[in-house]
């Protein structure tokens, strides 16, 4: 009797609390505190106390959490009396419950300090292995620019029955005079090919434009660079100040830092990243003098070119995951503070391989990875739904669940006579944001169309849909692989230039179709409404198959789509093969896998893929298509999948699923601009809860009751049972 008494008490204890707690988010949803609210980029503050604490009253009267922040850009981190400006104002800020950010540089692109680094030692410029090639016949006067920079080789290479024949190549450094190459080919085609290497200044993000300045820009392959980075202004900070940063702030906020490698026009030759420590990692690691290889590596496009492709962006993103990101991680670890920020141009592969090497790398080396989108407009954002999945998907790999996103309107102007889009619009581009995974924004949006009560209850709304998705995970069946790995083998240096923020136009042609095809796999699952994650390398070498499932940590695999993808690592394959016996479905597109870091091509992979994709006894099959076809994918995804969420339309709706404490939480979003109504069915659901983040009303639901969607609204959908 005693025993049955306790048991009671403890289940009425544990009713009771959780009415408690459920009565609390309840009061929480209706008036969300600050931590989860969106925060406003502010890189100076007044030094009149009055005038900063009227700052943060603002902050607070409009809504926001809090800011992104650093110290007044006056003698940047120099100025002890500017460092006590910033010590007053940050505790000021923290008295009041703001949420604070550490902007890490004065202006952009972070890894600078400002021009300390440089100034110190100019040696460590960020440079690149410029590359161009001419074909000319016999009896052709060549007369030809000479690349910018320094010649490493210039060549002709005959060509006999379309293959180039390396060992019979002629130097042509004699015949450089007065910056051009003179000379007459001899019967036959050839040829020509330049490599140099250069400053990354002109022509690169660090020759732009940015707030009045243009300092060049150092190379992040180092890591002397980001030591000393972090020297002069993550550790300048720690001095200021007498507790640990992460006592007063929730994470650094780096902006941009990147290998410069990606031309903004289109300047006639191709770019890798380069500098002296990728040649001699290239000796260490592969016994070869980059030199002797430069050749094959930008011209071949066959295995040898491919293999020599992959290793060297092996080594960059290596380098630039571990020499500036980890770095800052590592550094940040010591203050208890989360290292994040945002990256450059992050809505593209083509623009990821020559900026990164990997982006998924690079975001493994954050706490708190994160994007920017350059627009509030939903018409120009469908890119960004990629990069925040991207982040979030990096994150997730990673335990992790916090993502970033910089707003900036800067995009809008044009369209709407120098202000920022409608603050309609603006809802549909965070919403957007949000379903790829964005919990924190850092902004520059100014909500220029409202007043003080319309920006408060624009925050309001951010706030209640970012608290209800705080924390859990992605609650996908469908994980789609990163194929970066492929797109290294693909990557030759032809002519590139950013054609918008989101497009990188030329590069190799089959670089660009494999790009591409990443792009279609994820519009074909949006359009469809699949929720699904991406993953990479590391991210199937570290899962497990259970039960059917490819397992990484909580997350939860039944359909892996390798899209494109050539060059896998054998355990890699080992995973995939032993997913694939287990029951699990694999969908691979317009390519096998035949290729191992070491073997272009791996007899080894291409029999065992063979083997896997022709086994008939497996259930669901291996399925390969040789020309993706949207429409066929959605209906094999139909045919292994049960759908957890089915709604009556998928056009103009897009959604999101987490697991969250144990309960399947939705985020539901009308992605237009025109009221709608939506029936959503949540098979096997049996209480159901409304949370509308646009008024603060929580209400049961009805499975599969209509539910009213002005424009560009969202709703937060709760499985009680």
């Amino acid at each position: 009797m005693i025993r049955f008494k306790l048991a009671v008490a403890l289940l009425l204890g544990s009713t009771v609390a959780c009415a408690q707690n459920e009565k609390k988010l309840q009061a929480d949803f209706l008036k969300p505190t600050l931590e989860y609210r969106m925060n406003v980029n502010r890189h100076s503050m007044p030094r009149d106390d009055r005038e900063q604490d009227s700052m943060i009253q603002w902050i607070i009267s409009n809504g926001y959490g809090g800011m992104a922040t650093n110290v007044n850009p006056n003698e940047y981190l120099k100025s002890d009396e500017e460092l006590k400006v910033f010590n007053r104002f940050v505790h000021a800020s923290k008295a009041r419950g703001l949420d604070l950010w550490l902007y890490d540089e004065r202006s952009y692109p972070s890894g600078m300090a400002d021009t300390y680094v440089l100034d110190e030692h100019p040696e460590w410029e960020a440079e690149g292995l410029l590359f161009k090639d001419t074909t000319v016949n016999g009896g052709t006067a060549v007369d030809l620019p000479l690349l910018p920079g320094q010649p490493i080789l210039v060549k002709a290479v005959p060509s006999v029955d379309g293959q180039l024949e390396y060992d019979r190549a002629r130097s042509l450094l004699s015949s450089i005079r007065d910056g051009r190459i003179r000379w007459t080919a001899p019967d036959g085609t050839w040829t020509i090919a330049q490599i140099s290497h250069a400053p990354l200044y002109t022509g690169f993000q660090a020759g732009t434009d940015r707030g009045g300045t243009t300092p060049r820009y150092p190379s992040l392959l180092m890591p002397e660079v980001t030591k000393r980075f972090i020297e002069l202004t993550h550790r300048r900070y720690a001095q200021a100040f007498t507790e640990k940063l992460g006592t007063l702030f929730t994470s650094t906020f780096t902006d941009e830092p990147s290998s410069m490698a990606l031309p903004f026009p289109n300047l006639g030759y191709g770019v890798y990243p380069w500098k002296e420590n990728v040649s001699t990692e290239f000796m260490t690691r592969y016994s070869a003098d980059l030199k002797d290889v430069l050749l094959p590596m930008m011209l071949d496009r066959g295995p040898e070119g491919e293999k020599l492709r992959y290793r060297y962006f092996r080594i960059i993103a290596d380098f630039m995951s571990r020499n500036y990101f980890r770095q800052i991680r590592e550094y940040c670890s010591t203050q208890k503070l989360k290292s994040g920020g945002h990256l450059l141009v992050e809505e593209t592969m083509m623009a990821q391989v020559p900026l990164y090497g990997s982006i998924m790398a690079c975001y493994r080396e954050m706490d708190v990875p994160g994007i920017d989108v350059l627009t509030g407009m939903p018409s120009f954002t469908r890119r960004y739904l990629y990069s925040s999945r991207l982040a979030s998907s990096a994150a997730e790999l990673q335990g992790n669940s916090m993502v970033m996103c910089e707003s900036c309107p800067i995009s809008d102007y044009n369209f709407y006579d120098g202000k920022e889009a409608p603050t309609i619009e603006i809802k549909g581009s965070l919403n957007r944001q949000i379903v790829g995974g964005v919990t924190d924004f850092n902004n520059y949006l100014q909500l220029q169309h409202e007043d003080s009560n319309g920006r408060k209850a624009f925050n309001d709304y951010i706030a209640r849909v970012e608290m209800m998705l705080a924390g859990g995970v992605r609650a996908s069946r469908i994980a789609v692989y990163y194929p970066v790995e492929t797109l290294w083998s693909k990557y030759r240096p032809l002519p590139t230039c950013l054609q918008s923020w989101d497009n990188v136009a030329g590069g190799a042609p089959e670089a660009q179709r494999l790009s591409q095809l990443f792009d279609r796999v994820s519009d074909c699952l949006y359009d469809n409404g699949w929720e699904f994650s991406y993953v990479d390398a590391a991210g199937i070498e570290q899962s497990k198959v259970e039960n059917k499932s490819l397992a990484h940590g909580e997350l939860r695999w039944d359909v892996l789509i390798l899209p494109g993808v050539e060059t896998i690592t054998p355990q890699m394959l080992t995973r995939i093969t032993e997913f694939a016996r287990a029951g699990g479905c694999v969908i691979l597109l317009e390519a096998l896998p035949k290729n191992t870091p070491d073997a272009f091509p791996s007899e080894a992979v291409e029999s065992a893929v063979a083997q896997m994709v022709g086994d008939k006894t497996l259930t669901p099959a291996v399925y390969y298509e040789p020309t993706f076809n949207a429409r066929l994918l959605n209906y094999l995804l139909e045919g292994v999948l049960d759908r957890d969420i089915v709604l009556d339309s998928y056009a103009g709706v897009l959604h999101s699923h987490k697991r969250i404490g144990g309960r399947n939480v939705y985020f539901i979003v009308n992605d237009t601009n025109a009221p709608k109504t939506v029936k959503a069915n949540f098979p096997g659901a049996k209480s159901l809860e409304g949370w509308n983040p646009q008024t603060g009303e929580v209400k049961p639901l009805e499975n599969g009751a209509p539910l009213p969607f002005g424009p560009y609204d969202g709703m937060i959908i709760r499985q009680t049972k």
